[in-house]
Parts: C-alpha cells; structure tokens; sequence
C-alpha cells in the first residue's frame, strides 16, 4: 500500500521559500521532519514544547489539532508570538498539513 505524499511550504530564517514533501506519520510531528530532512540546530528540548526554538508562524492554512497547556505557556513568554504562532514539535504530521504555508521565526 502507497501512502499519498504530502506538501507544504515555509519561509525559512532568511526569508526564502522552502518547499517540503512528507507521508502521514512518517516522522512524529512537523519539528521532525524539518529538522531531519531541511534544517540543522532546531529543537533544544528534543520536543516537550519547554524552549520555542520551533517557533512557526502560520501564513496560510489551518492546523485542527489544539494547543496544550505547556505549548500555551511556553508561547506566553515569547515576545513574537501572535495568535498565527505553534510550536513544530507540537503539530502531528498528518495529511492536515497539506499545503500549509507557515514561517520560522528566529529561535530565541
């Protein structure tokens, strides 16, 4: 059995635009699979969502999943959040994710 492929696209710390391409659950959630395949140094606290280096705007698209209480806490003290902001480590990487556009914002 094939799984589909998916796509999404981010802008990167530079501001270019980067295109991604996964599977359902190939990796756990969004931090993983662009800290595998696209990015280096990302992810200080290994997804528990206690250090916001995976700190994503979202530009186009919605993600369904809710946030939990330490996602909400840990964007409360960064001074960038707005209410488009999620921690990668926190996203399922599942088909909803399918032609998303969102941003990295600088990690902290």
């Amino acid at each position: 059995m094939s799984k589909e492929i998916y796509h999404l696209t981010y802008f990167n710390e530079l501001g270019e635009e980067c295109h991604a391409e996964f599977k359902t659950n190939e990796y756990h959630n969004l931090m993983e699979l662009l800290f595998d395949k696209y990015l280096q140094q990302w992810g200080d606290c290994k997804g528990r969502a206690w250090c916001g280096t995976c700190h994503i705007q979202i530009l186009e698209g919605q993600i369904p999943e809710e946030m939990d209480s330490d996602e909400k806490h840990t964007l409360s003290v960064i001074d960038s959040a707005t209410e488009n902001s999620r921690l990668a480590c926190q996203i399922p990487l599942n088909s909803n994710l399918n032609g998303i556009v969102f941003k990295i914002e600088e990690a902290l």
